[in-house]
């Protein structure tokens, strides 16, 4: 097998690109940006064994900082063994590995897992968490991974529209307050339509802060201006805004991408003001339409708030019966700097081992 560590600017990405189906959070310059916002170093994998082809993107960040609470906490991280500690991490969304037709089984994925496994512990990574891509990872099947390495868990259901099916198909299976809804909106004089994103960029951004202010959401969900005008510079023509209006005010928007026939509603608000009329709804059944005209296959809507089936994802399996696994990856790769990095934090925040362990979150020692 070959093995090659690739960075975005190294040809071979955009090539493996070009030869295997792939969604937007596999491009270089996305993993370039999210890198930025995490303060760390995007990377790719990528395996070749003959006719097989493996490729993996994610991002890989110094731990230096870890245990840094307390005064000279850094300097004990340096200690542990001389070199610098790192873990990675999967851009924000659904990346996963991309796997082309010939190599999707699972004697050559694990082959690749464990080549990596070797290559991260060679490079002093400690942990590795890495989410899969609902569509393009289907075919994996989480019994056959080898969890000594990389344990793969299933989070939760996504939403997934069958946008092959015909326009009436999609419209009856959709649920009846669905349809009612949308039929009252229109009648209101709700109009929801797809624009172009240097037209309505600024209109989303205010939604969105607005909607991610009201719900309360952790700060990692606020993304700066800066970061929003570099990820339609990235993007490009994949990417386009749902807008909701009514009497020339915009009531709800959304970021639509476009790859490989696959359609993500990427982030999305309403005008508190509008909550009552509930125009996601027609937004939504707007993307559907919009993604079938185009020839794609899926739409990939999601599913509730930390992959849980509550009132959102309720109210998103109302626009499809058909739902996705979300899964996803993680590997202690160096079990002793993952326990003593583990140590190191906890005390910083004096807590006991067992009190730091009893999250769910990984890797513990960014837990806090």
């Amino acid at each position: 097998m070959n093995t090659q560590v690739l960075s975005p600017t190294d040809s071979d990405w955009q090539e493996c690109l070009n030869d295997i189906p792939h969604d937007f959070y596999h491009l270089p310059g996305y993993l370039e940006l999210e890198a930025q916002r995490h303060d760390g170093h995007p990377e790719a994998i990528l395996v070749k064994d003959g006719e097989q082809v493996f490729f993996l993107p994610y991002i890989l960040r110094d731990c230096v900082g870890i245990a840094s609470l307390q005064e000279n906490r850094t300097m004990d991280i340096d200690r542990l063994c001389g070199e610098p500690i790192y873990d990675v991490i999967s851009p924000y969304g659904y990346p996963g590995m991309l796997v082309n037709q010939a190599g999707q089984n699972p004697t050559f994925i694990d082959r690749c897992l464990n080549t990596i496994y070797e290559r991260w512990y060679e490079k002093n990574i400690c942990s590795a968490f890495l989410r899969l891509h609902p569509i393009i990872n289907s075919y994996i099947d989480p019994k056959t991974s080898n969890p000594e390495r990389f344990l793969i868990c299933e989070r939760g259901d996504v939403v997934i529209c069958d946008l092959a099916n015909d326009p009436e198909a999609i419209w009856k299976q959709m649920r009846a307050n669905h349809r009612t809804k949308i039929n009252k909106l229109r009648r209101s004089g709700f109009v929801a339509r797809m624009e172009t994103v240097d037209k309505y960029l600024d209109v989303f951004i205010d939604i969105y802060i607005e909607t991610m202010s009201r719900v309360n959401a952790n700060a990692a969900y606020f993304f700066s201006r800066d970061y929003f005008e570099k990820f339609c510079e990235v993007l490009g023509d994949r990417l386009q805004i749902c807008v909701v209006e009514i009497d020339g005010r915009t009531a709800a928007a959304s970021l639509v991408t476009e790859s490989s026939g696959i359609v993500q509603y990427h982030l999305g608000g309403t005008k508190t003001e509008f909550l009552p009329q509930s125009p996601t709804t027609i937004m939504f059944h707007q993307t559907i339409e919009w993604g079938q005209q185009r020839g794609n296959q899926y739409l990939n809507l999601g599913g509730g708030l930390g992959s849980s089936r509550d009132s959102l994802f309720h109210f998103k399996s109302g626009f499809s019966d058909r739902v996705g696994t979300f899964m996803t990856m993680q590997s202690i790769v160096n079990k002793d700097l993952y326990a003593r990095l583990t140590q190191l934090r906890a005390e910083s925040l004096n807590k006991t081992i067992a009190e730091f362990e009893s999250t769910s979150f990984f890797p513990v020692y960014r837990s806090c």
